[in-house]
């Protein structure tokens, strides 16, 4: 299984933080990054990024994003945390709750994140039982499958940010049996 992980709001002092960690379960890899790659190209538009298109008209182009890569063939499990959290600690429930018992060939991250941040996760991963060589460090402008657990951190957490725009766009990927786990810190939720 590869499993491609990206955050959002982490940054944020108020609503929440996203951890999301998207398990891609295919024969190549190379079929989701062309899939994503095509989707970008039929939409016009340059390595998607969740931020990059922050302006109310841009969610367009996000809701044509979440639809399109709502067929392709992945599953998602993701921890949701109240703000502020500390990274470290996001990392510590996500490993605690998500990644048990998963048969994981390569773990990838975004590559905007601290040496410190690489060494904790693999600290973490060592504990689980995970080979840190399955860890790799890669930017989403050069891996198309990090541009797919990115879009799906901020629709994540928009959405937990009761914005409007979300709502029809979770429940695509929810009613598309996208979610396979969610976790709501402090045990308001947990499927």
């Amino acid at each position: 299984m590869l499993v491609f992980i990206d955050e959002s709001g982490i940054h944020k002092q108020t609503d929440h933080s996203s951890f999301v960690l998207v398990f891609i379960e295919v024969k190549d890899e190379a079929l989701i990054n062309e899939s994503i790659e095509q989707i970008e190209k039929g939409l016009k538009i340059q390595p998607f990024h969740w931020a990059d298109f922050s302006s109310r008209s841009d969610w367009k182009i996000r809701k044509k994003f979440i639809k399109a890569i709502s067929i392709l063939p992945f599953t998602l499990k993701y921890i949701i945390v109240k703000n502020p959290i500390l990274p470290q600690a996001m990392l510590r429930y996500a490993l605690n709750h998500l990644l048990i018992g998963v048969d994981i060939k390569k773990v990838v991250i975004d590559g905007r994140h601290s040496r410190t941040y690489e060494q904790q996760l693999k600290t973490l991963l060592r504990r689980y039982g995970v080979s840190v060589d399955k860890l790799r460090v890669a930017n989403d402008r050069s891996m198309p499958a990090l541009r797919l657990a990115d879009a799906l951190a901020g629709l994540i957490r928009s959405y937990h940010d009761k914005n409007p725009d979300a709502e029809n766009l979770y429940q695509l990927i929810e009613s598309a049996n996208k979610i396979t786990s969610h976790l709501e810190v402090g045990g308001q939720a947990h499927r």
